[in-house]
């Protein structure tokens, strides 16, 4: 694990669609927190320029939430314009699930790349995203240490395209209800 997560040691300090989210540092970690977005997609996070290739950021991840929603609480990329493409650690149909989702816009829903079967997952979750240049892959894992891939593609053929992956976000998305999102560990190597 890393040191307990802030704005400024994990350098995540831009705010993508803040509205009316708040982000605080405490004892546990940073966490951003937002009122319900109703039936409504309504991405807010923290993020900042990518590292250097080849990298992989780990993060473990913890998520407060009472939803009626596609809720969801996750890390991944943006591309400094509008899209996003990030691993979710989502709430669909109210059993825990991981998606690898696209986003047009912090509002606006793409697609999906990938959809685990709701196994009821525990938290905190361990999400990870890399990049060693040429391919972007997501992984999960409980323990921390053994990574399952969920998905991996090409940065040119994935979403945001070849130079798109220039920004990593931690984030979450209120849909259904009061969301928070909390960062325990962050580590880039």
């Amino acid at each position: 694990m890393s040191a307990t997560p802030t704005t400024s040691n994990t350098g995540l300090a831009t705010w993508l669609n803040q509205g009316s989210a708040i982000a605080t540092d405490s004892a546990i970690g940073l966490a951003i927190t937002a009122p319900s977005a109703g039936a409504s997609i309504n991405i807010a996070g923290r993020f900042k320029a990518a590292p250097v290739t080849p990298y992989t950021i780990t993060a473990l991840v913890a998520a407060t939430r009472s939803a009626t929603g596609n809720n969801g609480v996750g890390i991944g990329w943006y591309d400094g314009t509008s899209k996003l493409h990030t691993i979710n650690f989502a709430l669909p149909a109210g059993t825990p699930g991981f998606q690898i989702v696209r986003f047009n816009t912090p509002t606006s829903f793409s697609g999906v790349d990938f959809t685990s079967s709701n196994n009821a997952f525990a938290q905190p979750m361990w999400l990870q995203i890399a990049d060693d240049g040429t391919n972007v892959s997501f992984a999960f894992s409980q323990d921390g240490a053994n990574f399952v891939v969920l998905f991996s593609t090409t940065k040119a053929a994935g979403f945001l395209g070849a130079s798109g992956y220039k920004n990593v976000i931690f984030y979450i998305d209120p849909e259904g209800g009061q969301t928070i999102g909390t960062l325990m560990s962050w580590t880039q190597n």
